[in-house]
């Protein structure tokens, strides 16, 4: 008899404290309003109450429960992107209510400030990129001149009389760098000497600087590294552009570019630049020019063809030199 009466005070009391707890919480459920009038349940949503650090979040089904306490008024659910609302709430119940979401969210906007020459982080190889805006901080230059505010490369100046540059990578010359346009060999071997002064700065877009021996794809030329040159794309370039430039030293440049979309998949350029030095300076007098005359016309038509479709992009280069 005994024991009979211990169990029937077990449930009793458990019953008494199941029945406590359940009429001192608030459970219910956050649904998404929408158009379709679909209960589309909230998962992730904040409830908390008014005035307390007791809260919590619905779980993936949209459902909670919150202790409840005679203080608690207000129950405040909020969601990002939604309109937060304040339920008021008299005693422990279960809930179902409809979160209204808001028309526009507030704009961020996220400056940051490029530099001119950088290194990418993530790639596996030793790249500096030199953009546009570092041949800039020259007032005129040509692909040998463009290195001179970039110490990644050094140029110096191997013979004196004609003014040719020769560039410098992890001390090796010339000839053990392998320079190239658009990934193409372009200066090489003899050309060398005078090549690199052939190529405008205003006609370049990019330098792509890497050190050391490179992919076997690069050639035995690149034993010290490989120099690419990316030139300005006519679908991407200014419509029309003119720089000019002067020196007391006697140099003159003129550089002009004039693009134009031919059709929805061809664009052309006509990218022209001559220099020029007839000035003979002779300042220490010793019968030498301080630097040589010069004279040279560069031009280039060069056509691009896109197509978005299928990814298609080629170039066709037609260039006249005379130096």
């Amino acid at each position: 008899m005994r024991n009979k009466i211990a169990v029937i005070f077990c449930l009793f009391l458990t019953f008494t404290m199941l029945t406590t707890s359940a009429q001192d919480k608030v459970t219910g459920t956050i649904y998404e309003a929408n158009e379709s009038d679909k209960d589309v349940p909230l998962s992730g949503a904040n409830i908390y109450w008014k005035d307390s650090d007791v809260g919590t979040i619905t779980d993936f089904d949209g459902r909670f429960e919150l202790t409840y306490k005679k203080k608690y008024k207000e129950l405040i659910v909020s969601y990002v992107g939604y309109q937060t609302d304040t339920i008021q709430i008299d005693g422990p119940t279960e809930i179902k209510h409809w979160l209204l979401p808001e028309g526009t969210l507030d704009a961020v906007i996220l400056k940051r400030r490029k530099q001119t020459a950088f290194k990418s982080y993530i790639s596996a190889q030793n790249v500096t990129n030199v953009t546009s805006a570092e041949l800039l901080k020259a007032a005129c230059c040509n692909l040998a001149e463009s290195f001179e505010t970039n110490p990644s490369i050094d140029v110096n100046f191997p013979d004196a009389l004609t003014g040719t540059r020769q560039i410098k990578m992890l001390g090796l010359t010339s000839p053990y760098t392998l320079i190239s346009i658009e990934n193409i060999p372009s200066i090489r071997g003899a050309s060398q000497t005078y090549g690199m002064s052939f190529i405008p700065g205003t006609w370049v877009e990019s330098i792509q600087i890497s050190k050391g021996a490179g992919s076997v794809v690069n050639g035995f030329e690149s034993i010290a590294g490989q120099i690419n040159t990316e030139l300005r794309k006519p679908e991407t370039d200014d419509r029309v552009f003119v720089n000019a430039y002067a020196d007391n030293g006697g140099r003159y440049e003129l550089n002009n570019h004039v693009n134009t979309r031919v059709s929805n998949k061809w664009s052309a350029g006509l990218y022209t630049h001559g220099n020029i030095r007839t000035a003979k300076m002779d300042n220490n007098n010793d019968g030498f020019l301080d630097m040589p005359l010069s004279r040279q016309l560069n031009v280039m038509n060069r056509w691009q063809y896109s197509d978005g479709e299928k990814g298609w992009v080629s170039f066709i280069n037609l260039r006249y030199m005379t130096d």
